[in-house]
């Protein structure tokens, strides 16, 4: 159970994260054409959503191990697990950023 419980955890909390990151891409694309802008927006979106579901799918995976390789008190290896991926996930997520306005501005 706090298997599912942490993938679902790391998965909800990158994708609010990305939500949040997709605001300020947003703001940071201010100034850029309809046209400029719109690769650079489907490129985060689409990077945004597979981050959150490899983070989600290894904090389960991680979680797994820790618990069952490791002996690691569930809720310690679920806490653990959803700490690093969510630390991994923005990490990824503002690469992602810098790479959709580097894009954009590779289209103006």
């Amino acid at each position: 159970m706090m298997k599912w419980t942490t993938a679902i955890i790391t998965t909800l909390a990158n994708g609010g994260i990305a939500v949040m990151l997709f605001f300020m891409l947003i703001l940071s694309l201010n100034g850029f054409s309809e046209d400029e802008a719109a690769p650079g927006l489907i490129l985060f979106v689409v990077w945004a959503v597979l981050v959150s579901i490899i983070a989600g799918v290894l904090g389960f995976l991680s979680a797994n191990y820790l618990i069952t390789k490791k002996s690691f008190n569930p809720w310690l290896a679920a806490l653990l697990a959803i700490m690093v991926f969510i630390v991994v996930g923005t990490a990824a997520n503002i690469a992602g950023v810098i790479a959709a306005v580097i894009i954009a501005s590779a289209m103006h």
